[in-house]
């Protein structure tokens, strides 16, 4: 699913204009990038929380569609920076990266559980170290999720960052030794003393 944001060339700069800006449900904002001269922005606030609850956790290109009034052009983009203001809870600012699609980066990808662990079923807890785990890849490859198979932990059993190394089709960044899943054993038992 590809994510796609409207944003205007921005003009006017200075405190007032901003305010104006902010005040007209708009969110000043900037792109840059590499190969990118800085570009002041403008984006619809209610349209960048759309895209935001959309997109959750993961890490996405967002095709960003730059009007200025004569021609619009397209660049694949990264938020990489969103200013939220701390009473109001509205957007003060967000940045835009532009991205080489060429060049592998770090992205974090959500982490899914998928079935029942046999621990689990005997009583254990099931513990997530880690929501996300780090993967290298171009930007266009950013994978949606991680899914882990926790069916055969047993009580007292990890998953590793290891486990997953040779599965997937991208490289993991992360230290092999990370724990990412535990099974604890149920509390009150032998094994929950020790």
């Amino acid at each position: 699913m590809e994510v796609e944001l409207a944003a205007q060339v921005r003009e006017k700069s200075g405190r007032g204009a901003v305010r104006r800006l902010r005040r007209d449900q708009k969110v000043p904002a900037v792109l840059y990038g590499p190969k990118t001269d800085p570009l002041s922005l403008t984006v619809e606030s209610r349209q960048l929380e759309k895209i935001l609850r959309d997109m959750g956790e993961e890490s996405k290109l967002v095709r960003l569609v730059i009007g200025d009034g004569e021609r619009e052009q397209v660049r694949q983009v990264l938020l990489r920076d969103i200013q939220v203001h701390p009473v109001r809870r509205r957007f003060v600012h967000v940045d835009f990266y532009e991205v080489p699609l060429d060049q592998a980066m770090e992205f974090d990808v959500p982490i899914e559980i998928v079935g029942e662990s046999v621990g689990v079923k005997k009583g254990g807890v099931l513990d997530v170290l880690r929501r996300t785990l780090t993967v290298r890849c171009l930007p266009g490859a950013i994978p949606e999720k991680i899914s882990i198979d926790v069916t055969p932990l047993d009580v007292g059993a990890s998953f590793h960052v290891s486990d997953l190394i040779g599965t997937v089709p991208f490289q993991l960044t992360d230290d092999p030794a990370h724990p990412v899943i535990h099974v604890a054993p149920p509390e009150g038992s032998d094994e929950d003393k020790e």
